[in-house]
């Protein structure tokens, strides 16, 4: 087993690191991470099927791959600037019912903007831009005010001077943190509530979909919720929970997914090598009896040593400036991401052992199936999005 996942699991993190650094570089977000994403999302919906019809649930399969490709996918194509015609779409259906033009489009589309005379940038943050700018002017507004109740005041001349030359210093330092901080962290936050109002129409038009594939194919009383159950089930746990990865790429760019994938990953390692080693008190018995409760606390601490990397060394590798994410932001995103990802590894093995089975699949040797692998990461996935989010790290 180990020798298996030696054997496939470095060349995969090899491959993974090489698709990363080209995304990074991509002009269009995601271009290079979501065809390989949907390939693993095929295999998931795949999965996923077969541990239900393991389990007595037969859910309709187009349903089951509809519902999730359509949130998995839509959650990429709604973000600012991936799909511009798209927003256009919107355009028109708003124009034709109200006779002008939607906000949201000038806001999101650069097109848009270009035509009403708006010099937007292609991330869609000009209107940011402007609020900034408009708070740096009331800044130096007040400044001027203090500087001319100071001169009332019959302050000497030079003191006058070095203050004007300190404020203008300051001024020109918090000019660029405003653009280069600030401005990221709201341009974040358009991004992720414009998808996510997209990804809530996927779910429900999925949950709309099963109805209506149950509906033709039902024959007889009996089985039918369970299947309609199962399906949504799917949807839900594939669908949205993986659009929160999609989402943490473009809102946040690629430093947020790896830095997930390393907290998550280094807390299954830490639990691994510690419950090794002094591991004595089982943790869930019943679900995974490989799992200690010391190997738990030595994940944490890998998680929290994954966070520290993350912040220190690749947020300015990928953003050209430090982090400003404080100690206490690195240990809570440590704690929080780490323990949420082993919660999804208990969930799937929950899901394992309620229909009997060891793996979810056969088609990674040494790991069993491609959920074996994403298990962690669907569940830790909005859990970093949301510390993102609310600015836990930055």
């Amino acid at each position: 087993m180990l020798h298996w996942r030696l054997l496939i699991g470095v060349p995969l993190v090899a491959f993974l690191v090489g698709i990363c650094w080209l995304d990074a570089r991509a002009s269009i977000p995601g271009v290079v991470l979501m065809p390989f994403f949907l390939v693993c999302v095929f295999f998931l919906c795949r999965e996923i099927v077969a541990l239900l019809h393991a389990g007595g649930i037969y859910p309709r399969r187009s349903t089951v791959y509809l519902g999730i490709f359509g949130t998995i996918i839509l959650s990429w194509l709604s973000c600012y600037n991936t799909l511009p015609f798209f927003m256009h779409i919107e355009d028109a259906f708003f124009t034709a019912l109200h006779g002008k033009s939607h906000p949201t489009v000038a806001l999101v589309d650069p097109q848009a903007n270009a035509k009403s005379g708006q010099a937007i940038n292609k991330q869609g943050a000009e209107a940011v831009d402007l609020a900034a700018r408009a708070l740096v002017e009331a800044r130096n507004a007040l400044e001027t005010a203090e500087n001319a109740l100071q001169t009332a005041r019959n302050v000497p001349e030079n003191e006058r001077q070095a203050d004007e030359k300190n404020g203008a210093e300051m001024r020109e330092a918090t000019d660029g943190e405003v653009n280069m901080a600030e401005v990221a962290n709201e341009q974040g936050w358009n991004t992720a509530a414009f998808a996510g109002i997209h990804i809530l129409l996927a779910i429900a038009a999925g949950v709309l979909i099963a109805f209506v594939g149950e509906m033709l194919r039902f024959k007889q009383p009996g089985g039918n919720i369970i299947n309609l159950t199962g399906a949504v089930f799917a949807i839900v746990y594939i669908g949205l929970l993986g659009s929160f990865m999609v989402m943490l790429r473009l809102a946040y760019g690629i430093v947020a997914v790896v830095s997930m994938i390393i907290v998550t990953k280094l807390c299954d390692i830490g639990a691994y090598t510690v419950g090794r080693l002094i591991g004595r008190h089982k943790m869930a018995p019943s679900l995974s009896p490989g799992k200690t409760i010391e190997g738990g606390c030595g994940g944490v601490a890998f998680s929290i040593l994954g966070a520290w990397f993350s912040v220190a060394v690749l947020f300015p590798m990928a953003t050209g400036r430090p982090s400003e994410t404080t100690w206490l932001g690195v240990i809570i995103y440590g704690v929080a991401v780490g323990i949420s990802g082993a919660i999804g590894d208990l969930a799937e093995s929950l899901i394992k052992r309620d229909v009997m089975r060891k793996d979810s699949g056969v088609n990674v040797p040494g790991f069993g199936g491609f959920l074996d692998i994403f298990d962690s990461l669907l569940v830790a996935a909005p859990v970093a999005f949301a510390l993102w989010a609310f600015h836990v790290v930055q």
